[in-house]
């Protein structure tokens, strides 16, 4: 993304601001202003980028806070992709934009006369996809609040989600679990259910909103270290253990494994297929290369661990509770910082689940650093060559990922100090299970990332990522690449029969 930084016609732009630019990874930066450069000789000399990419745009004389600059820099899908922010009582003061480069390139050709606010004011008159807000829009701490999974959601007084099709059974469960939370502390961590109902098969229902940040936005705005996140997250965990899990604990049901992990995967690898050509070849190659490492493809994987009993022993959770929360990521934790509380909102919902699936997410999020990938800080290729698939993804914000990594060093102490001051193992068997969880969440992730319009593509990294963890996993049971990879054949024909046989907890 290349950025232009401009100011009037002789201040320099804010010193911290190049600094902050960086550390969301833009490198590509240019100051402009009027006294030294037109826009038209700027346009033909300095512009020489990808012409699918976008140029930012950003008045270099605002105090812009690492908030708004991650704002700025999203690559989602789900958020206007260009867009106009204008500040002062008629909106006349440019703050930011955001817009195609080929756009801004063909407006600069033969214009050298025309300044930078006019040519924004051109643009956003020609061009009908992008989205004009004001400074306090753009500022709002919901602007970017994303719904999951197939729900649309939403902040009004309170918050509210509605769902149809195939997300309002997942509504309806998680509906189920904000109405049996137990009248004791655990329920202290979850905001008010205000309303349900179901009509038309349409899902509606609305909470207490509690105006807080949550974890993600937190640490990715720059507002909290590494260790301030460890510490709410160790709150966290012990609510959430103690009180969700040990307080209410039951015997695993017969065939848990299958219907929370393995049927669930085989179901999105094969919805995957069906949504992206390219997954296709993908799944059916024998041998993945990621980043130069060879291991063997999912389906062989998953197959070699789901028919071995020692395995199922091994992976088992040591019992269930129905109050497990079950999507416990970063943006599903809101925090009041200066009050220490928190909040968990978006229960997955489910009858019962176990404490290493809440584990497995948070991993999800800080070891593998999902939320970079939800946010498209990286860059990711993909081919296939014979028999083998070939993925390479990189993360493009050093500082954000270093953030992440000690971020998830200091949680592993956390956690296997808590889990065994209760009894719950060994540290390769609490790094076994957390890690097949973690395996697990990636490979069924897919299909809610998959989009033609996903730039850069996030559902391949995210298989990518989902298989690495799944030769860890294998790794941790002493089972040897070769002999899994052999199973690949078998691994097809169980995708093709799991894949077409709907979840148990489909949604």
């Amino acid at each position: 993304m290349l950025t232009i930084l401009y100011t009037g016609r002789s201040q320099a732009p804010n010193g911290a601001l190049r600094g902050l630019l960086q550390a969301y990874g833009l490198t590509q930066i240019i100051e402009w202003n009027q006294q030294t450069k037109n826009l038209s000789s700027m346009g033909q000399a300095d512009i020489h980028h990808d012409s699918d990419g976008e140029v930012l745009i950003i008045n270099g004389v605002y105090d812009m806070s690492s908030m708004a600059i991650r704002r700025l820099t999203l690559n989602t899908v789900r958020l206007p992709r260009a867009f106009i922010v204008w500040d002062g009582p008629l909106q006349q003061e440019l703050v930011a934009a955001r817009v195609p480069l080929r756009t801004f390139r063909n407006l600069l050709r033969g214009r050298g006369d025309l300044d930078l606010i006019a040519a924004v004011r051109v643009l956003e008159r020609q061009d009908k996809k992008i989205v004009s807000a004001t400074f306090q829009q753009f500022s709002s701490t919901s602007s970017t609040r994303i719904g999951g999974s197939f729900s649309k959601s939403g902040v009004r007084q309170y918050y509210g989600k509605t769902a149809t099709g195939r997300g309002a059974k997942k509504l309806l469960d998680e509906i189920r679990m904000y109405q049996s939370l137990p009248d004791d502390e655990l329920r202290n961590h979850y905001p008010t259910l205000l309303f349900a109902s179901q009509r038309d098969g349409s899902v509606s229902m609305g909470t207490q909103y509690e105006e807080y940040p949550n974890l993600r936005d937190l640490l990715l705005n720059l507002q909290i270290s590494p260790a301030e996140a460890a510490h709410i997250l160790k709150k966290v965990l012990e609510v959430e253990y103690c009180q969700a899990f040990l307080k209410y604990r039951q015997p695993t049901p017969l065939n848990y494994l299958h219907d929370y992990h393995y049927h669930r995967v085989w179901r999105r690898i094969a919805i995957s297929t069906e949504l992206d050509p390219n997954f296709g070849p993908l799944v059916a190659a024998p041998w993945l290369e990621i980043n130069g490492k060879r291991i063997p493809n999912v389906p062989a994987m998953l197959w070699r661990l789901e028919q071995d009993e020692m395995v199922s022993q091994r992976l088992d959770p040591g019992g269930v509770s129905p109050f497990i929360h079950a999507d416990l990521h970063l943006e599903n934790i809101l925090c009041d910082t200066e009050q220490e509380r928190f909040w968990l909102v978006d229960p997955r919902g489910y009858p019962a689940c176990d404490i290493y699936y809440d584990l497995g997410k948070l991993a999800h999020s800080y070891n593998s650093c999902y939320d970079l990938l939800h946010e498209g800080r990286h860059e990711s290729t993909y081919a296939v060559q014979g028999n083998t698939a070939i993925i390479d993804y990189q993360f493009l914000t050093p500082q954000l990922t270093e953030i992440y990594a000690e971020l998830n060093s200091r949680m592993q102490s956390i956690i296997h100090e808590l889990l065994q001051k209760h009894g719950e193992g060994n540290d390769v068997n609490i790094d076994l299970r957390i890690r097949f969880n973690e395996a697990m969440h990636f490979c069924s992730d897919m299909p809610f990332h998959i989009h033609p319009d996903a730039k850069p593509c996030i559902s391949m990294p995210i298989y990518a990522i989902g298989a690495k963890l799944l030769a860890e996993v294998l790794d941790l049971l002493g089972i040897s690449m070769d002999e899994c990879v052999a199973q690949q054949d078998r691994g097809l024909k169980r995708l093709a029969e799991m894949g077409t046989t709907t979840w148990r907890f489909e949604g």
